[in-house]
Parts: C-alpha cells; structure tokens; sequence
C-alpha cells in the first residue's frame, strides 16, 4: 500500500469511540476526526483541551507513547502510515 493509497482511506468521523472502540476514551467526551483503514485515527484537537495544546495545531496523534499536535495533517498522516506499514496493517 502506498501512502496515497493509505490517505485515500481517510474517512471523518463524529464519533471515534463508536468507530475504534479498541482505543481508551475519556468518558464525558467525544472524540471526532480522521478515520483510516476504519481502525486508526487521528483525532481532531478539541475546545475543551488545554490552551497550550490547542496552540500547536488542529490535530492531534497518538502512537504507543508518543504523540504530536499539528496543523500540519499530511505529516501526522505520514507517520502514522509508516508505524500502520511497520506494523503490518497494509497488507491484504
């Protein structure tokens, strides 16, 4: 799968814990954003955040223990997309 083929899979989503329940939600919120291959994400930065988050950028990615807010999607998406190949998910 090439990248363009990965984007190409981005979906919005109103409510990421309906679509990837396998992930740790917070409660009271609801998570909306970018859905691809229908079980990884990157989420939207929200209102409610903390200020100093919302100042880095519109959306927001996490991978294992690492995370990155930016406004910059393309490269969220690619990094998401090499961990996601790393990890077997283009295949089949």
């Amino acid at each position: 799968m090439t990248f363009e083929q990965f984007q190409s899979t981005r979906k919005w989503s109103d409510d990421l814990a309906a679509a990837v329940q396998s992930a740790p939600w917070e409660d009271d919120a609801i998570a909306n954003g970018n859905l691809y291959l229908d079980c990884l994400f990157i989420e939207a930065v929200q209102p409610h955040w903390p200020e100093a988050v919302r100042a880095q950028g519109a959306w927001h990615l996490l991978i294992g223990n690492e995370e990155w807010v930016s406004d910059d999607l393309s490269a969220l998406e690619q990094r998401l997309y090499d961990w996601a190949m790393s990890e077997g998910y283009g295949e089949g």
